[in-house]
């Protein structure tokens, strides 16, 4: 069941996506590779998925809950750290995912794989 502060957040998540994906430009970003940043960016929003609160284990052994907003590509998959405002890349393990410090907005978190 979704609780009023998870629909805010989910909202706040896809506000985030939604000017990512209106301020892309396939031309002019990562050096100017166009071809390659317009597949890269085809196949990020062909990921994207409803916000989905999962448990993550982070650096230190620590866990936490942090929204999954792609499918997996291979064993890795973006999420929104609500704690520290930023998209990461996770890989998923035996244990679940596993963020491993790769942050930033979700499209170069997604295109770094």
């Amino acid at each position: 069941m979704t609780t009023p502060a998870d629909a805010q957040e989910i909202a706040h998540i896809k506000s985030k996506l939604d000017a990512e994906i209106a301020g892309y430009d396939p031309a002019t970003a990562d050096a100017g590779f166009h071809d390659l940043n317009a597949a890269r960016f085809a196949e990020f929003k062909a990921a994207l998925i409803e916000p989905k609160l999962m448990e993550v284990n982070l650096p230190g052994g620590i866990t936490d809950h942090a929204w999954a907003v792609t499918t997996p590509k291979g064993p890795y998959r973006v999420f929104w750290l609500p704690w520290s405002d930023v998209f990461s890349l996770a890989v998923e393990s035996k244990f679940g995912p596993c963020d491993i410090s790769v942050h930033g907005d979700a499209i170069g978190c997604y295109a770094s794989v």
